[in-house]
C-alpha cells in the first residue's frame, strides 16, 4: 500500500469517520473497480476511498451514513479533485442521495456530465431528497444539465451543506442552474467559502423555494449582490420569512449599461454594442446586460435562426428585471429562435418591468414544460412572438403568480401531439392578464390519458379582444377554452372577452364542454363573441356564476346542444349557482334547450331581443370559403344577425373594429357575433374597396384607469388608406407635447392570420391594426393622471387622437 494511503487510513480512523475503509481503483489493484459496488458492501460509518481516474457511474448512497471521498482529504491539492471525476455519462444524476440518509459525505470529487434522476431529471449533478441529509465538500460540480436543477439540488425535508465547493457550468430548463434548493435546508459555509457562478437557468445560480436558507456569503457569484434580484439568485417563501442577505467577495463577469445586439454569425467575444460587433448568444448577453429601472436596456436579435445546432445557443433564455429582449427584423419570422428537438425555451420568474417581442420560437421538445413562462412576476408586456410546431406541455404560453402581464398579437401554430396532454395558453393565480390580438389555429392533441384544457385561465383576472382559435381537435376528455376561478382563488378576478371566434373546432369529449365559463367571484361580460360550426357530443359552451352576455353567436348543428348552466352537485359545500343576462343573441334552439336553466336556485335573464335562427353565415350561403378559414362564419346581408345587436352600446368599452379588422358598428347599430357585416367591404381579410381617404385612429375605453379594477390598458385602433411600404408608426404625447411613448407596430391583425396559414393574401389597402398601450412611458413607468395625444404616421400622413388616463 502507498505511504500516502496509509496516511490517510490513520487519519481517518482517528477522526472517528469510518468503522471500516473500502478503496477503489481503475487500475485493478485495489478491492473494488467501482464506487457504487464498493457503497453496496459498505455499512454506516464506512469510508470509500477513491483514487484518481474518471469513473463513469451515477451512484446511490441507497441509505447509507458513510463518507465517499478523494485522497484530497489527506493532501488537499486541487488538482486530486479535478483528476478524481465522477462522470454521469449522461445516464441520470451523477450521486443521488434519496433514500433517508442522516449524514452522508461527499469529499473531493469533480462531478459531471449528470443530466438528472427520474423522468423529471432532477439534480443534473447531485440529487438529494426525502429525509436526506449530504455534506458536499470540495467539490467540483460543473457541465451537468438537467431539468430541474442542473447543478446540486435539494428536495423536501432534506438538507445539504456545501463547503469550499466550486459549483459552475451547469444548466436546466427549470429552477436554478446552479443550486435548488425546493423545501429542503441549505447550508453554505460561511468560512470555506464556495464559488457558485456561470450557471444558466429560469434561475441562474441559486434558486431558494419554501426553503430555510443561511445567509450566503461566497467567495464568487456571477455578479455582486447584496440581496436576491430573482434572475442570479431568487427567494421565495410562501409564509413570508425574509429573504437571506447576500455577502459576495468576487463576481465572474461584470455587466454592460448598454443596448447589446446579437447575431446568429457574431461571437461571445465581442463587446455586442453595435450591430457591428455582436455577441452570438442569447442567454449569454441578458445575463450580461445591466439591468436599469430608469432606462432599460434592450438585447436586440439581429434576423436569422438562433440554435444550439446552428450556433451554440443556451436554453433557457432567461431575463433580468428592467430589461427588453426584442428582434431587429421587421416581423416575428426573421427571428427564430430554436430548431428540431431543442430545449428552446424563454422564462421570467421572479422579474419585473420586462419587454419581450419580434421573434417566433419554435421546435421546442418534451422536456421544455412551456415554451414561454412567465413566473412570479409584474410589468411585463410580450408582443409580436409566434409559436410553431413546439411540442412541450405548453407550446404557447404558461403565466403563474403574476400581476399585469399584457400580450399582443400572439401566434399558437401547428402543433400534433400524441405523447401527453398541452395547453397553449395557461394563466393560475394571475391578475390583470390582457389579450390582444391571439390566434391558435392548427392544433391537434389525440392521447389515450389524461385531459386537454387547450386555453385555460385558472383563478385569474383576465381581458381579451381579438382572439381566434380554429382547426382544433381534442381527445377526450377535452376542453377548448375555460375560465374558472374559485372560493379559494387568492385572485379576486373576471373575464372580459369582446371579438372571440372559436370556428371549426373538434373534442372528442363525451363528459366536457368545449367552452366552459366559471366563475365565483365577480361578475364576467362577454360580448361579440361567435362560437359557431364547432363538433362536439355534449354541450358546446356551459356557464356557473355571474355573467353578462351581449351581441354573441353560438350555433354548432353538429353537438347535442349549445348551452348548459352549471347546477353543483348535491352536498357541494360552496354551491355556485348561476345568474345568466344574455340579450341580443342569437342561441341555437334558445332557451328551451339549456339544460340547467329551470333549476330555481339558477337565475336565466333570457332576453327579449335573443334570437334562435340560422346565422346566414358566408360559408353556407356563398360557398366562396374553404372550412377552416375564418371568414366562413362572416355575417351575410340577409343574415338575421346584421343590426340586431345592442341599440346603445355607450358605455360598454367595445373595440371600433371586429375581429376582420373593418369598422364595428355600422349603420349606427352593432351586429351580433365576432364579424360585423358591411356592405361597404367586401368583409375579407385582404382587400377593401372603398378604403378611408385618410388615416382613422380610435380607442377604448375612454377614460383608462391604470389602477383601477377594469380597462387597465389603452386598446388603440387604427386604419390606414393604402398598404403602407414601411412600418406605421405610434407614438404618444402628454398635454405639453412631450413625447412618453414610442409603440413599434410590427403587424396588422390580417398580416397575423397569414401568418397562421389561414389565409394567403395581402391587403392592399384598409389595413386595420390593434395595440395595446399599457399606460407606461419608454422607461416603463406609470404615466400621470392627464390627457394624452396618441398619433398615428405613415407614409407621409398622420393622425392623432386624444384620451383621458385616470389613476
Amino acid at each position: 500500500m502507498h505511504r500516502v494511503n496509509l496516511v490517510l487510513l490513520i487519519l481517518l480512523s482517528f477522526s472517528g469517520l469510518t468503522a471500516n475503509t473500502h478503496e477503489v481503483s481503475l487500475d485493478g489493484t485495489l478491492p473494488y473497480l467501482s464506487i457504487q459496488d464498493a457503497i453496496n458492501s459498505s455499512s454506516n460509518s464506512d469510508t470509500i476511498l477513491v483514487h484518481p481516474g474518471r469513473y463513469f457511474e451515477n451512484i446511490d448512497f441507497v441509505g447509507k451514513s458513510i463518507t465517499v471521498c478523494s485522497e484530497y482529504v489527506s493532501n488537499p491539492n486541487w488538482d486530486i479533485v479535478e483528476s478524481t471525476i465522477i462522470d454521469g455519462n449522461e445516464q441520470s444524476s451523477c450521486v443521488v442521495v434519496i433514500n433517508g440518509e442522516l449524514n452522508a459525505v461527499l469529499n473531493g470529487f469533480t462531478v459531471t456530465n449528470g443530466i438528472g434522476y427520474g423522468n423529471s431529471r432532477y439534480g443534473g449533478g447531485v440529487y438529494v431528497n426525502f429525509d436526506s441529509n449530504l455534506n458536499l465538500e470540495n467539490c467540483l460540480v460543473e457541465d451537468n444539465h438537467a431539468i430541474n436543477c442542473g447543478g446540486v439540488l435539494t428536495g423536501q425535508n432534506s438538507l445539504t451543506s456545501i463547503t469550499g465547493c466550486v459549483i459552475r457550468n451547469n444548466s436546466s430548463v427549470y429552477i436554478g442552474g446552479g443550486v435548488g434548493v425546493y423545501t429542503g435546508t441549505l447550508n453554505l459555509s460561511l468560512t470555506n467559502l464556495n464559488r457558485i457562478y456561470n450557471n444558466y437557468g429560469d434561475v441562474q445560480d441559486i434558486f431558494i423555494y419554501n426553503s430555510q436558507s443561511t445567509n450566503i456569503v461566497l467567495d464568487t457569484l456571477s455578479v455582486n449582490l447584496t440581496e436576491p434580484d430573482g434572475f442570479f439568485v431568487s427567494y421565495f417563501h410562501e409564509d413570508g420569512l425574509p429573504a437571506p442577505e447576500i455577502s459576495v467577495q468576487n463576481n465572474y463577469f461584470d455587466q454592460f449599461d448598454s443596448d447589446l445586439y446579437v447575431s446568429p454569425t457574431g461571437d461571445d467575444s465581442n463587446n455586442g454594442l453595435t450591430p457591428e460587433t455582436p455577441l452570438q448568444t442569447i442567454a449569454y448577453a441578458n445575463r450580461i446586460i445591466q439591468p436599469d429601472s430608469l432606462n432599460p436596456n434592450t438585447v436586440y436579435l439581429l434576423p436569422g435562426t438562433y440554435s444550439s445546432e446552428l450556433n451554440n445557443q443556451f436554453f433557457p433564455i432567461a431575463l433580468q428585471s428592467h430589461t427588453k429582449m426584442l428582434g431587429g427584423g421587421d416581423l416575428p419570422d426573421e427571428v427564430i429562435i430554436g430548431s428540431v428537438g431543442e430545449e428552446s425555451k424563454i422564462g421570467i420568474s421572479n422579474a419585473t418591468n420586462v419587454e419581450v417581442g419580434n421573434f417566433t420560437i419554435s421546435h421546442a421538445n418534451e422536456n421544455v414544460e412551456a415554451v414561454l413562462l412567465v413566473s412570479r412576476s409584474c410589468n411585463v408586456f410580450i408582443h409580436d412572438v409566434e409559436s410553431i410546431n413546439n411540442y412541450s406541455e405548453y407550446p404557447g404560453l404558461l403565466i403563474l403568480y403574476s400581476n399585469n402581464i399584457i400580450f399582443n398579437n400572439i401566434s399558437i401554430n401547428s402543433v400534433d401531439h400524441d405523447l401527453h396532454r398541452i395547453s397553449c395558453i395557461k394563466t393560475y393565480e394571475c391578475e390583470n392578464t390582457i389579450f390582444n390580438n391571439t390566434i391558435i389555429n392548427s392544433i391537434s392533441n389525440i392521447i389515450e390519458d389524461g385531459s386537454t384544457v387547450l386555453v385555460r385561465f385558472s383563478r385569474s383576472k383576465v381581458s381579451i379582444n381579438n382572439m381566434l382559435i380554429t382547426n382544433v381537435i381534442i381527445e377526450d376528455t377535452g376542453v377548448v377554452f375555460s375560465y374558472g376561478n374559485s372560493v379559494e382563488s387568492n385572485v379576486v378576478g373576471n373575464l372580459e372577452l369582446y371579438n372571440f371566434l372559436a370556428y371549426n373546432n373538434t373534442s372528442l369529449s363525451n363528459s366536457m364542454p368545449m367552452f366552459n365559463f366559471s366563475t365565483y367571484h365577480e361578475e364576467c361580460y362577454i360580448n361579440n363573441m361567435t362560437i359557431a360550426h364547432n363538433t362536439g357530443p355534449t354541450a358546446i359552451t356551459r356557464f356557473g356564476g355571474d355573467y353578462t352576455i351581449r351581441n354573441s353567436i353560438i350555433y354548432n348543428p353538429n353537438s347535442a346542444y349549445e348551452m348548459g348552466v352549471w347546477v353543483p352537485a348535491d352536498g357541494d359545500p360552496t354551491p355556485n349557482w348561476s345568474n345568466i343576462d344574455i340579450d341580443y343573441s342569437l342561441v341555437r334552439n334558445g332557451l328551451a334547450s339549456i339544460p340547467g336553466a329551470d333549476n330555481p336556485n339558477n337565475n336565466v335573464l333570457w332576453g327579449v331581443n335573443n334570437i334562435d335562427v340560422n346565422p346566414l353565415f358566408r360559408g353556407d350561403m356563398e360557398g366562396d370559403i374553404p372550412v377552416g378559414d375564418p371568414r366562413w362564419v362572416q355575417l351575410t346581408e340577409n343574415s338575421p344577425c346584421v343590426n340586431a345587436g345592442t341599440p346603445d352600446t355607450l358605455g360598454m368599452n367595445l373595440p371600433s373594429i371586429d375581429i376582420t379588422g373593418n369598422p364595428r358598428v355600422w349603420d349606427n347599430i352593432i351586429d351580433m357575433g365576432a364579424h360585423e357585416y358591411n356592405p361597404t367591404v367586401d368583409n375579407s381579410y385582404e382587400t377593401a374597396p372603398t378604403p378611408p381617404a385618410t388615416i382613422q385612429v380610435s380607442h377604448f375605453p375612454n377614460p383608462v384607469t391604470p389602477n383601477g379594477s377594469n380597462d387597465k390598458v389603452a386598446f388603440i385602433e387604427f386604419t390606414l388608406p393604402k398598404k403602407p411600404i414601411e412600418k406605421p408608426t405610434l407614438e404618444i404625447y402628454n398635454i405639453k407635447g412631450q413625447k412618453v411613448r414610442d409603440l413599434k407596430i410590427t403587424q396588422s391583425f390580417s398580416q397575423l392570420v397569414r401568418s397562421a396559414g389561414l389565409s394567403t393574401e395581402e391587403k392592399q389597402s384598409g389595413e386595420k391594426y390593434s395595440q395595446m398601450w399599457d399606460c407606461r412611458d419608454n422607461n416603463r413607468k406609470t404615466v400621470a393622471t392627464g390627457i394624452y395625444f396618441y398619433k398615428v404616421s405613415s407614409e407621409g400622413e398622420e393622425a392623432i387622437g386624444k384620451m383621458m388616463i385616470m389613476k
